[in-house]
């Protein structure tokens, strides 16, 4: 199971680029994101099997969603991909 505290800080992605992380057989990349034309960053966070990295996964073996950029945002994604069967 993919807990909260395990996301680090809202802090660190105003300043990094992604956190990566895994459980069992999830493996995830959560982001700071600025949809086209918006103004404000949102949350993305990825989901793919594993264990390949992001990078060497098909693109169609993922999946994303977005969410607010802040507290209840992030925990929106943390229940959704505990939600998914992967």
């Amino acid at each position: 199971m993919i807990e909260r505290k395990r996301l680090l800080s809202i802090g660190y992605y105003k300043k990094a680029p992604s956190f990566t992380g895994s459980d069992k057989n999830k493996c995830y990349k959560i982001e700071k994101f600025v949809e086209e034309g918006a103004e404000e960053p949102v949350f993305k966070a990825t989901i793919w099997p594993g264990p390949y990295s992001f990078e060497n996964t098909d693109d169609e073996l993922k999946q994303s969603k977005t969410a607010p950029f802040n507290e209840d945002g992030l925990l929106e994604l943390v229940d959704w991909m505990n939600s998914l069967e992967i």
